[in-house]
C-alpha cells in the first residue's frame, strides 16, 4: 500500500530511485476523498510502504523565511513574484541577482524548525522500517537539507544552486556574495 499527500502525475518525469512507474505505484482506485479522521490517517500511513509529502512555504515562514505572497512579498518597491522568472533576468539580470542576493543572505541566517526537523526524523525512521520517503518542497531555502531530509525534490530549485544559461551546468554555490559584484548590495 501507498500513501500520497499530494503530488501532481506530471512530476513523473522525475527520476527518483523508487518513483519510477509512479503510476503503479498510485493507482486511481486507491486515491480517497479528503478526510479529517487521524486515526483512519495513522492506519494507512502505517500500512503504506511509500510516502510522499508536498511542503509549502508554510513550513518554512516558521523559521523567518518570508513568503512571497505574505506580508513581505514586496522586495523594496517590486512585487517578488515578479523578479522570480526567466522574463525577469532576461529583462534587467544585475536586479535579479541582487534581489536572490538578498533572499540568500536572508535564507543564510535562518534555521531548520521543528517541522522541518519532524519530517527528517519521519524520513529517517520510515527509512529503518524499509519503507520509501520523498519530500517535494516548492521551497527554495534548502532548510529541509540543513534540518537533515535526504530525499528532497525542490520543486522550483534552489537559492544556492545556480545554472549557466549557455551550457546548462549545474552547480551549488554557498558563497557570500555570489559574485564580487553583489558586494555591499
Amino acid at each position: 500500500m501507498s500513501i500520497l499527500l499530494s503530488i501532481p502525475l506530471h512530476l513523473i518525469k522525475y527520476n527518483f530511485k523508487y518513483l519510477n512507474g509512479m503510476k503503479s505505484i498510485f493507482p486511481m482506485s486507491r486515491r480517497s476523498q479528503p478526510s479529517s479522521d487521524l486515526a483512519a490517517f495513522r492506519d494507512i500511513f502505517k500500512k503504506s510502504s511509500n510516502i510522499v509529502v508536498l511542503t509549502g512555504a508554510g513550513v518554512s515562514a516558521e523559521s523567518g523565511v518570508p513568503t512571497f505572497r505574505g506580508a513581505g512579498g514586496f522586495w523594496r518597491k517590486y512585487v517578488a513574484q515578479d523578479l522570480a522568472t526567466p522574463e525577469a533576468f532576461t529583462r534587467n539580470p544585475s536586479l535579479v541577482w541582487e534581489f536572490y542576493h538578498y533572499r540568500r543572505e536572508l535564507v543564510l541566517t535562518k534555521q531548520p524548525n521543528r517541522a522541518h526537523e519532524a519530517l527528517a526524523e519521519c524520513e529517517s525512521r520510515l527509512k529503518r522500517e524499509g519503507k520509501n520517503f520523498l519530500l517535494i518542497t516548492q521551497n527554495i531555502d534548502g532548510l529541509h537539507l540543513k534540518a537533515g531530509s535526504q530525499e528532497v525534490l525542490e520543486l522550483h530549485g534552489s537559492l544556492f544552486k545556480t545554472r549557466c544559461l549557455k551550457c546548462g551546468r549545474v552547480a551549488e554555490n554557498r558563497d557570500s556574495p555570489i559574485c564580487p559584484a553583489l558586494k555591499e548590495k
